[in-house]
């Protein structure tokens, strides 16, 4: 055994050693903050109050904030945090309803932040964390301040990452229950490093940064989730990449060198909802056995109802993840969102299966009036994304930019659609490939619903460039076409059939409603 093997296990010995004897089967310890000196009337400072309540938790005992407003205004305050728990277990910090934590402790020019409000700080066992409400003062800018921040260590068989010192840290058995955090400077709630973790009934808004993220955990059930106005992604799940195990000590964050049963790997998110974020409404980057159902987004503006995406050394982007797998997705309604559900990956030109190679699979899907894409299969580079499949999709939209709000697949190899359905206010794109391999449709219908021909050239409402595969059944029904309208183009780059059923992507049945003089054109490269 290597002498850095020896100090990580004698280290998560230690650990638990420590929290072993801090269990107890007595009777709980009610820690009240009014009892330390606070009055919770939201006018006077009751940092040190709060303060000296959270350092006489011991093990079995709860933290109470009875009905009132607590204001915390001291600036940097010890531990980084309001309330810090570190070193305990079967710890339960209660707020009563009418109870809130008021954060008043922003720079008072610069309005950033300057402490979390609680902070879990491993070694720590069986926290549970009801009720809590937690509200910064107005005007945060986005900075330093969590509403809750949970750090601890993933178990890495043995290893200790690069950038680690010291002893490990972990954390396990989280619970985070009704709890409400609202205007954060950062995040509102972030875990890294925890196993066994449970949030119900989380209320997340105006965060400057996500609503919910977790980094390099494992065994998570989230459910009635919801964010509102978050400043990046509502739910983020994201492991970040590094040639080897690594630990940045500024953020507090982990990284791993492929997918691991701690890439927040065994989650399972039920009915969440998100409103109005700043970027996606559900992201994950580096995840691994994921199941996501009752997904309900609505006017994310700037992003993607669900991303999933990769990104490889060498891209041009200031992070790296690999590509998820085993991802479940179902039940999931996107309405007014720039797009709806984008596959993206970003690998460089090594070909590198860990940034290409997901394993994404969508149950039922409802996407309306995202007027970018609703479905979005594609690969920023020549090497190609691959590994999505979506059983049934209702896409409704009237959109005439990007891609018109409709489905594309580009740079990708292996995607496969079910039934899937568009109903478009425009004869304009609405199904659109480039470069894609193997694609598989059992059933495409588009619908235009325009009721009259506009003046000038139309395009083709399903265009299929360069691809192949197979797509079993089309059909498409626009009633006020008209002769002169070809809805359906294939291009290819060199020699191919003019017949759309023996070309490299064929077509096994098309039907056009009202029937068109000249239902397909076949473009080829002679």
């Amino acid at each position: 055994m290597s002498r850095r093997e020896l100090l990580a296990r004698t280290s998560a010995a230690a650990a638990s050693a420590l929290l072993a004897g801090c269990s107890t089967n007595g009777p709980r310890t009610v820690v009240d903050v009014r009892a330390h000196g606070a009055t919770g009337d939201g006018i006077t400072d009751d940092s040190r109050a709060v303060q000296a309540a959270a350092a006489a938790l011991r093990p079995g005992s709860t933290l109470r904030f009875s009905r009132g407003t607590y204001r915390f205004a001291q600036r940097w305050p010890p531990g980084g945090a309001a309330v810090v728990i570190s070193g305990l277990a079967d710890v339960r910090v209660e707020f009563d309803p009418g109870a809130e934590l008021y954060m008043d402790n922003l720079h008072p020019t610069k309005h950033t932040g300057s402490s979390h409000g609680l902070l879990v700080r491993g070694p720590a066992s069986r926290i549970h964390l009801r009720g809590l409400n937690i509200r910064w003062a107005d005007g945060a800018r986005r900075s330093l301040g969590d509403g809750i921040r949970v750090e601890g260590f993933p178990d890495l068989d043995g290893a200790q990452p690069k950038g680690w010192s010291g002893q490990s840290r972990p954390v396990t058995e989280v619970t985070v229950s009704d709890c409400t955090v609202r205007s954060s400077p950062q995040t509102g709630v972030v875990m890294m490093g925890v196993s066994g973790i449970e949030v119900t009934g989380l209320r997340v808004t105006d965060s400057g940064a996500d609503g919910l993220h977790f980094n390099a955990c494992r065994r998570a059930t989230v459910t009635e989730y919801s964010a509102v106005n978050t400043g990046d992604d509502g739910l983020a799940l994201v492991t970040y990449f590094e040639a080897e195990p690594t630990f940045d000590p500024a953020a507090h964050t982990f990284s791993l060198p492929e997918l691991t049963d701690w890439s927040n790997a065994d989650f399972t998110v039920e009915n969440v909802n998100v409103f109005g974020c700043r970027a996606n409404g559900v992201r994950l980057a580096g995840a691994h056995r994921v199941t996501v159902e009752g997904l309900d987004v609505v006017g994310v503006h700037a992003g993607s109802a669900f991303l999933i995406d990769s990104a490889e050394p060498g891209t041009d982007v200031g992070w790296h993840y690999v590509a998820s797998r085993a991802v479940r997705l179902d039940d999931v309604t996107a309405t007014d969102c720039d797009m709806g559900i984008h596959l993206l990956a970003r690998p460089g030109t090594s070909g590198d299966p860990r940034f290409t190679d997901f394993d994404i699979h969508v149950g039922d899907a409802t996407i309306d009036d995202c007027p970018t894409w609703a479905v979005r299969a594609e690969s920023l580079t020549d090497t190609r994304v691959n590994g999505m499949r979506i059983d049934n999709c209702s896409v409704t939209t009237a959109s005439t930019t990007g891609g018109n709000g409709g489905v594309g697949v580009g740079d990708a190899n292996g995607i496969t659609f079910g039934i899937m359905t568009i109903r478009h206010a425009e004869p304009v794109i609405a199904f659109q490939t480039v470069n894609a391999g193997a694609l598989t449709v059992e059933k495409l219908g588009v619908a235009i619903t325009r009721r009259d021909r506009p003046e000038g050239k139309l395009d083709p409402c399903v265009r299929l460039d360069y691809s192949d595969g197979v797509i079993d059944q089309l059909t498409i029904g626009w009633p006020a076409a008209g002769d002169g309208w070809v809805p359906v183009r294939l291009s290819e780059p060199g020699p191919c059939e003019d017949d759309i059923g023996e070309t490299p992507l064929a077509i096994r049945g098309l039907t056009v409603t009202p029937p068109v003089e000249r239902p397909s054109a076949v473009v080829c490269g002679r």
